[in-house]
């Protein structure tokens, strides 16, 4: 019993030194996590997809509560209130989109997110996601997410680290590409056929 007690307290530590070093090395107090797909459907078609992503945001997680958007398209500076789940943590942004660059990539940012970890804990932090639309083949493009959580001091970004914040969005920013993917693929599917049904 008395060794079980020394190999955890030995993990455990290893645990708080290993994270300790990434938030001491990281020069921006952040977690960055990302994920990449490949949906077969062009660019164009991929991008367009995405600006009426207020139609279909609720079904790309399970996790996701809330998307109110003010305006009715996805412009610079157009302000979108997102309330999500991931792991134990709710999280509610207020995004504005800071880059459009059409057929390429949309970047947002949330300055003052608001976190309850377990619907104990409060906190503060600033969200900055980046969506990225690249060529993979002429019928296929590479959809890229980027989300950056960044925390006010040290003592947050350590306790986000220990508390799995990296692996958990990293599996939402997954599950959320992926379910993109298929429903731009079941639309391009959709609009295909109806462009080659005979009338």
């Amino acid at each position: 019993m008395f060794g079980l007690e020394i190999i955890l307290g030995c993990a455990g530590l290893g645990w708080l030194a290993y994270n300790l070093y990434r938030v001491l090395t990281e020069p921006r107090n952040a977690v960055e996590v990302g994920a990449q797909v490949v949906t077969r459907c062009p660019r164009p078609f991929a991008f367009q997809t995405y600006m009426k992503v207020r139609e279909y945001y609720l079904q790309l997680s399970d996790g996701h509560r809330r998307y109110v958007m003010n305006g009715t398209h996805l412009t610079r500076d157009t302000v979108i209130e997102i309330w999500e789940t991931a792991g134990f943590q709710y999280v509610k942004h207020r995004y504005r989109v800071v880059e459009l660059i059409p057929n390429q990539r949309m970047r947002l940012l949330s300055e003052h997110s608001e976190v309850r970890v377990l619907g104990l804990f409060r906190g503060h932090s600033r969200s900055e996601v980046e969506f990225r639309f690249d060529d993979h083949a002429p019928e296929a493009t590479t959809l890229g997410l980027t989300i950056r959580i960044v925390f006010a001091n040290h003592l947050r970004h350590l306790l986000a680290r220990l508390f799995f914040t990296e692996a958990i969005w990293a599996a939402h920013a997954r599950q959320e590409m992926n379910a993109l993917a298929r429903i731009m693929e079941t639309r391009q599917l959709a609009h295909t056929a109806s462009v080659t049904s005979p009338i």
